[in-house]
Parts: structure tokens; C-alpha cells; sequence
């Protein structure tokens, strides 16, 4: 995970940015250093050869090139130093071998196989050593379509090397032994450097400069070697003699490029796991590895076979190039179409970004990438909880196999995620809201599609509400009970008697005042409860206790509207059946639904408060005979500030939050209120609340430390 992360604060970060840095501070040399190294080159090819001038150049060059080879691999660190020892003893080996042939040819003492041969053998252990410890660190080839494409091309390989350097070496008349086994090692030992060598640049995604430099300098060995080889069996001659010290100096330069090039230091650094586009260039090498093979088959056949066996071999040739180019024009048309999808992706507001069923991301839109500050390759192949979900919102490590998002990916879930907490590249963090919907081709689950929308604007937005709502709750409150407490004195007649026109008036302020101290109230518990911060002290207490206390707190209202209240106690709500609640709270949730079932009553009409137990769960239900609530409007009911009717709350003093605040209230205790009702016969609101056992307190929200004071006020 360390890697994973982008530009944070923590010490991954630096293990991130680190090597960027210091590529920075040496791609000043390794530009300069591949233009002289390009003209030594070409003053080796013009020059005659050993003359003077040309000596002095080889040499020159040769020296420069190895010592800034053995200072970059000196200063490499300790996890890539191996690499660079390596390929710096290949290339030591490789001119000292060639340094001894020229000397044996000068002299007239050239053999095959001589000391030349031998050390040029020792050289493929060190570069076979070191391409063998960059394939086990990075890995290439993990995915199918880049191991499908690095076998076509070594096996094309394979068949050019076995037939124009081994067969031919097998059969050539009077060489010895020896030489036949080293004339066909040397094939066999390049054809492995360049297997290597495609299976590092074909299956490891896009290379880096250092690895392409790499590339580059085993061609222009391979290069000379292939021409060595050639000469063994006669099928190479008349070339300037200066061409292979030429290819062998073009082949050390470069390499010392690639060690102070950008990424050196982390060149056997795993890159991200990227899988390879059908691109034109991809497909036209592909081609080239796929014609291969045919087409030396009809090389061979070209002397020996009947006219009908070359006839089949050519059309097996044109067949492949006809299925090669549809095939070319078929993958042109899906990348159009590709194309044409990431822009419809790339034009949603909204992140989305494309996982497979290990959280690893396949694609990333704008979106995504504008709100993670990420580039593509910051998110393509990286499991996106690692780069943008592994921080708990206090800042906490948040590991992979407790997110929600694991177990929804893997088993092809769909949920909402809300209130969670988004990591940019630069550290800074914003809330989001997640959508997770399951990804499947043929009915075969293959990841998820991941959703997720910036909302903080919408949280600062409700922050702002709820300190206004807040602020003018609580200023309002003191002068209102001053006001509230006049009337009452006024109306009580403590300051002298009213008439009755004045009774009358005072009467109604009063009535008023309370409504309007009610309103006060529920909104501050609604801010409470938005934030978190409505206290709940739970406590065991029976069920017929919670209804006893409503009932006669509401009885006087009751009364004043001409209602009957009954309580209705089940012989199963017995004493021993207790809930673990807050009573204050639990009461005033029963108080608000007689109050609503008492609003909307008839006088003479009868509501009834039954209590029953009913398996592990406590039932008190408010019954009532009145209009009856349509069956449209039976959740938004418990919505903030909602009316059946748009005049209710005129007609009736109603806030429309006392619903709104039962329900939140019951729900943090564990239970819930379902609702039923029939137009014209009455409504029934039931609070479900689970009987105590081991675990009831785990459900409830604890009041937060300082609440109380507020509380109190």
C-alpha cells in the first residue's frame, strides 16, 4: 500500500516522490551524454578504421561511457544496485571480449574458440542475472493478452534464430565439437536476452525511459551479435570491419544513459499493473511475429517443395494478412467505440471508476479524476481504496478488508454508502456519497462499477442552516418565555381583572405563546438530532409504564377536546417485559402521536393506547377513529415540516416536526413506527421497540459528553 499513495503526508509519500526527484536532477545528463555517445558512434563508422583518430575515439568513448556506468551503479540503492553491478560487468566482459578478438585478429592468433569466445560466454551470466531479477520483481505478463503477446513474438524469434544461425550451424561441414556447441550457444544465449527483453517491454504495461534505454542498448548488442554469429557460418561478409566496435560502443553508451536517465534508481520497482491496448503499433508488431513462422516455412520451401506445397504455403501467407488486417479494422471500431464511451463517462458529473472483483481500477473518469487531483496512471491498475478511501474521516488507518466497499465488490452487491470520506492526492480530504452497482459480462461477475459524488457543499450548506436554526432558536427562546410567562400572569388575572373582550385576546396570545415555544423546541431538537447530539440515557422500563405516563400526560387535553383516552394494557406486557429506552424521550414520542391522533378526532371520539408483546418486540400503539391518512402520503407523514394537507397546520397548531422527531428518536432506540390507516376510519401508529436482552444496549447512541448542560436549559 506505501506506494499507493500520492503526496500525502505520511512516509509513503516520500517512498513515492523520492525517486521522481532525483530523476529530475539527472535527466540533465543522460540526454547530453546519448547525443556525444550518437557522435563517437558515427566518427567510429566514417573514420578508417583502426587508424589513429578512430582509436582514439573508440577508446575514449569505451572508458568515458563504463566509469559513468560504475559511478550511477555505485550510487544506486540497495534494491537496484544488483541490476546495475550486473549490467555493468556485461558490458565490461563484452568490450574486453571484444578487445581481445581484435587484438587475436591483428596478430594472425584468432581461433574459434578462443579466449575471446569464452569471455564473451561469461558475459550472458551477469545480463542473464540481471534481466532474471527484474523479471521476478515486476512481474510482467500477469495479465493473459500480455502473456499471449510475448510468447508470439519470442516463439517469431525463436524461429528466425533457429533457422538462419543454428540450422545452419548444425550443418556445416568440418567444424569441431567445440565449435559447433559455441557457435550454437550464442544464438541460444541471445535468443534468452531477447525473450527476456520482449517479456519486460510486452507484459509490464508502458516502460519507463530507463527500461527503453535498456532495450535499445541489448538491440545494438544483439545486433552485433547476430553479425558474429553470422560470419560463423559465412552468411555475413563484406561489412566494414568498424561496424560491430561501433554497435559495441552504441550498446555501452547507451546503457550508461539508461543509468542516469529519469527512474533508474527504481528500475526493478514494480510499475502499476496496466492492461496493454490493442493499439495500431501493438498489432502491427503482433503481425509481424504471426507472419514470421509461415513465411519461413515458404523461405524453405522456396527451392525443395512441389509448386502445389509452395502454392498452400503462400495462400497460408495471404490468408493470415487478410485475417491480421480484419482484424486490425475490428479492434479500430472498438477503440472508436471505446472512445466514444469515455467521453459519455468523461461528460457525468459524478466520479466513475471501473473495478475488478480484487478493488484494482480498470477505468477512471474526468470526474474521478478531477476531484482525486489524480492522473490517469495515478489510478489505472491500483486498488482505488489504497489510493483514495484508506483514511478513517479522524484520520485513522482504514484497512481494505474493513470497508464496506470489499464485500459489495467481491460478491457483486449494490448498496448506498453515505458520510464517507474521500483522500485526495495532495492529503486533503471531502465527503462523499457512494453508489456501488455490480459489473457482469455474460452473467459472470467481473467487478463493480464505483459511483461517488463530492458533497461539501451540501454539508456546508446544512452547516449553515443549522447554526442559523441554532442561533435563532436560542434567541428567540429567552425573550419568548418572558413573554410567554407575562401572558399567563395576565391571564391568570394576578395583575387585575381582564373583560372579556381582553380575556378573550390574552387567551389567544397565550395559546400562541405555547404553540410558538413548541415550534421553538422541536426545532432545536431537530438540530440536536441532525447533529448528532440529542442525549438518550436508556434504562430498562416496561412498556405499559412508557403508555401510563402519555396517557396522563395527555389526558388533560384530552379532556379539553372532548376525547375519551384509554389505556389498554395485553396480559402479555407483563411487568417482567422491559425495553431498554430513554423514558423522557420514549414518552415524549407517545405524546406526540396521541397529540396528532387528538388533533385530527371528532369530539366524543375515543382513542386507545394499547400495549402488547409480541415475540421479542414491546407494540404501543396510538389508535384512533378519524379521517384517515391516504395511502400516498404514509412516509411523507414523518417528513420535516409535513402535512397531509397544506392547511392542517393552520387549522390545527400543528409544527410538522413531532412525527419527524418520533420517528428519529425511536429508531435510535432500536425500534421503528409503522403506520396504517383507512380513509374515514382511523389511523393506527405503532412504536416497535425490541424487549431488553444482551445486546440492546449495543443499539442505542450513547449522548455525547457535554450534552446534558444543554439540555437542561
Amino acid at each position: 500500500m506505501p506506494r499507493l499513495l500520492r503526496r500525502g503526508s505520511t512516509t509513503s509519500r516520500r517512498s513515492y516522490d523520492g525517486p521522481v526527484v532525483v530523476g529530475r536532477s539527472r535527466s540533465r545528463i543522460w540526454v547530453p551524454a546519448l547525443v556525444v555517445g550518437a557522435f563517437a558512434v558515427v566518427a567510429l563508422v566514417v573514420l578508417p578504421y583502426d587508424s589513429p583518430r578512430w582509436s582514439f575515439v573508440y577508446l575514449c568513448a569505451t572508458l568515458v561511457a563504463l566509469v559513468v556506468l560504475f559511478g550511477a551503479a555505485l550510487a544506486m540503492p540497495r534494491g537496484t544496485r544488483v541490476v546495475w553491478w550486473c549490467l555493468f560487468a556485461f558490458q565490461v566482459l563484452t568490450m574486453a571480449s571484444q578487445a581481445i578478438g581484435d587484438h587475436a585478429r591483428k596478430s594472425g592468433t584468432s581461433a574459434f574458440p578462443g579466449p575471446a569466445d569464452w569471455l564473451s560466454l561469461l558475459a550472458y551470466v551477469p545480463v542473464l542475472t540481471a534481466l532474471g531479477v527484474l523479471i521476478h520483481r515486476l512481474n510482467p505478463g500477469r495479465d493473459r493478452e500480455a502473456w499471449i503477446d510475448s510468447s508470439i513474438l519470442s516463439v517469431a524469434a525463436a524461429s528466425v534464430f533457429g533457422l538462419f544461425l543454428i540450422v545452419p550451424v548444425l550443418s556445416e561441414p568440418g567444424m569441431s565439437r567445440a565449435a559447433v556447441a559455441v557457435a550454437v550457444t550464442y544464438p541460444v544465449l541471445d535468443l534468452a536476452v531477447l525473450a527476456s527483453l520482449i517479456w519486460l517491454l510486452v507484459g509490464g504495461g508502458r516502460p519507463k525511459t530507463t527500461m527503453l534505454l535498456v532495450a535499445v542498448s541489448f538491440a545494438f548488442t544483439l545486433t552485433a551479435d547476430i553479425l558474429r554469429d553470422l560470419s560463423l557460418v559465412d552468411a555475413w561478409s563484406g561489412a566494414p570491419q568498424s561496424v560491430l566496435p561501433a554497435l559495441r560502443v552504441a550498446a555501452v553508451v547507451t546503457m550508461a544513459a539508461a543509468a542516469t536517465a529519469p527512474g533508474a534508481e527504481d528500475i526493478a520497482v514494480p510499475r502499476e499493473t496496466v492492461r496493454p491496448h490493442a493499439t495500431t503499433t501493438r498489432l502491427a508488431v503482433l503481425a509481424v511475429g504471426v507472419l514470421a513462422v509461415p513465411t519461413l516455412v515458404a523461405v524453405r520451401l522456396w527451392d525443395d517443395a512441389s509448386k502445389l506445397t509452395l502454392l498452400l504455403a503462400l495462400a497460408a501467407i495471404i490468408i493470415i494478412i487478410l485475417a491480421v488486417w480484419r482484424i486490425g479494422l475490428l479492434v479500430t471500431a472498438v477503440d472508436q467505440q471505446r472512445q466514444v464511451t469515455e467521453l459519455v463517462l468523461d461528460s457525468a458529473g459524478d466520479g466513475i471508476v471501473g473495478l475488478d472483483r480484487e478493488g484494482f481500477v480498470v477505468f477512471a473518469n474526468l470526474s474521478a479524476r478531477r476531484m482525486l487531483r489524480c492522473r490517469e496512471s495515478d489510478l489505472i491498475g491500483r486498488r482505488f481504496h489504497d489510493v483514495a478511501h484508506h483514511e478513517y474521516p479522524d484520520g485513522r488507518a482504514f484497512p481494505w478488508h474493513e470497508c464496506p466497499v470489499q464485500q459489495l465488490v467481491q460478491r457483486g452487491g449494490e448498496a448506498f454508502i453515505p458520510d464517507q470520506v474521500y483522500v485526495r492526492r495532495d492529503g486533503t480530504t471531502f465527503p462523499v456519497e457512494i453508489i456501488i452497482s455490480p459489473l457482469r459480462v455474460d452473467g459472470v461477475l467481473t467487478g463493480a462499477v464505483q459511483s461517488f459524488r463530492d458533497v461539501s457543499e451540501r454539508h456546508a450548506v446544512d452547516e449553515l442552516k443549522r447554526q442559523f436554526v441554532s442561533v435563532v432558536s436560542h434567541e428567540l427562546r429567552t425573550p419568548l418565555t418572558s413573554i410567554k410567562g407575562s401572558l399567563q400572569m395576565l391571564d391568570s388575572g394576578l395583575v387585575g381583572e381582564l373583560s372579556g373582550e381582553q380575556a378573550e385576546l390574552v387567551s389567544m396570545a397565550v395559546s400562541n405563546s405555547e404553540r410558538l415555544s413548541q415550534l421553538v423546541n422541536d426545532i432545536l431538537d431537530i438540530e440536536r438530532l441532525d447533529a448528532g447530539r440529542l442525549p438518550l440515557k436508556p434504562e430498562s422500563v416496561p412498556p405499559a409504564r412508557l403508555a401510563e405516563l402519555a396517557v396522563t400526560a395527555m389526558a388533560g387535553a384530552a379532556g379539553a377536546a372532548g376525547i375519551q383516552l384509554v389505556l389498554e394494557v395485553d396480559p402479555s406486557a407483563t411487568e417482567d417485559a422491559m425495553v431498554f429506552a430513554d423514558p423522557h424521550r420514549l414518552v415524549q414520542v407517545l405524546t406526540n402521536l396521541v397529540g396528532n391522533a387528538i388533533k385530527f378526532s371528532d369530539r366524543g371520539a375515543r382513542i386507545m393506547v394499547r400495549v402488547t408483546v409480541a415475540g421479542t418486540y414491546a407494540h404501543l400503539a396510538v389508535i384512533d377513529h378519524g379521517r384517515g391518512i391516504p395511502a400516498e402520503h404514509l412516509e411523507s407523514v414523518f417528513d420535516r415540516f409535513g402535512q397531509v394537507d397544506a392547511g392542517d397546520a393552520r387549522r390545527e397548531g400543528g409544527t410538522g416536526l413531532g412525527l419527524a422527531i418520533a420517528r428519529e428518536i425511536t429508531v435510535r432506540s432500536g425500534g421503528e413506527i409503522p403506520v396504517t390507516s383507512t380513509i374515514g376510519a382511523g389511523s393506527t401508529f405503532t412504536v416497535v421497540l425490541p424487549l431488553v436482552d444482551e445486546d440492546a444496549a449495543a443499539r442505542i447512541t450513547p449522548a455525547p459528553a457535554g450534552v446534558g448542560a444543554e439540555e437542561a436549559l
